[in-house]
């Protein structure tokens, strides 16, 4: 059986700020994709309503997704996302 962890992370923009919350989610894409314990990161924008977005991701194991909640970047993209969301992040472990 495999220790992957999986996550999927909701994130819904206030009104008038999803091109804003965008890039600040998109820039957190590329980092990371390179860290050592990331199997697979993606973002996706609904199709039927531009103001939420899903992050979907998988982890080699907990001490990865740990090791990638305290990686800068994810706390830059926390912090900048913070005031351009409607609720706080809806975020499911698998």
């Amino acid at each position: 059986m495999s220790d992957n962890i999986r996550i999927v992370a909701k994130f819904t923009a206030r009104a008038g700020k999803a091109d804003e919350l965008k890039k600040v989610l998109n820039a957190g894409v590329k980092p990371a994709r390179a860290e050592e314990g990331c199997v697979h990161y993606d973002l996706y924008r609904s199709v039927e309503d531009g103001n939420v977005f899903l992050f979907h991701e998988t982890w080699k194991d907990a001490a990865a997704v740990a090791i990638h909640g305290e990686q800068p970047h994810f706390k830059t993209l926390m912090a900048e996302a913070e005031p351009l969301l409607a609720q706080p992040p809806e975020v499911h472990k698998f």
